[in-house]
């Protein structure tokens, strides 16, 4: 399939750690990107029910509060809406091993739902794209692993991302990073999804 004629669902979760074991959701959020254009009102986002987390940590860190996540929907239930949202589209994060592994753990109490959907990880695709570790000299003396964290790649992309560490605001970053990759990807000589999915 052409680039230009799929639909990608960039999405981004908030978790209360990166312990798979025993973290948990806050909140999920995904945007399409079809065309390689962005489409705002093509968006998901979901708050995720958890009674007992929350207070001040939360609040800096996503600006969420215990009566947000109060009135949220059941874990299991924001991951199934969220993948319904998604359909069969090819699902884009940055390491998105880690949120997709929250997305299989949440919706696992489900007898056979399973997270399909072939996966595109921003971090992977900058780096494969971009010459060496960085030529750019603004990533100068960084390690590769923090020149590709996602603050790095939106300051080396120019992208204004007014909202970082909520879902929303990461997803809708991720997404613009992802529709400048895919357009570098074009002049790579990347054309279709298989070549993009290509390792």
């Amino acid at each position: 399939m052409p680039l230009r004629e799929a639909r990608f669902v960039v999405f981004d979760t908030e978790t209360t750690g990166l312990d798979l074991t025993k973290n948990r959701l806050l909140s999920i959020a995904g945007v399409g990107v079809t065309g390689l254009e962005v489409h705002l009102d093509d968006a998901f986002e979901a708050l995720v029910l958890q009674t007992d987390v929350g207070g001040a940590d939360a609040a800096v860190i996503h600006g969420m509060v215990s009566s947000d996540l109060g009135s949220g929907l059941p874990e299991d239930e924001a991951v199934a809406r969220f993948l319904a949202f998604a359909g069969d589209s090819i699902l884009v994060a940055h390491h998105a091993a880690f949120d997709v592994r929250m997305l299989r753990k949440a919706i696992a109490p489900h007898r056979g739902a399973r997270v399909w959907n072939p996966t595109i990880d921003t971090a992977q695709l900058a780096q494969r794209l971009e010459d060496g570790a960085m030529s750019s000299g603004r990533a100068e003396g960084a390690g590769s692993r923090e020149a590709y964290q996602l603050d790095n790649l939106v300051a080396r992309y120019d992208i204004e991302a007014p909202e970082r560490h909520t879902a929303a605001g990461d997803a809708l970053a991720t997404a613009l990073l992802f529709q400048k990759l895919l357009k570098k990807a074009e002049r790579r000589g990347i054309h279709t999804v298989g070549q993009l999915l290509a390792r």
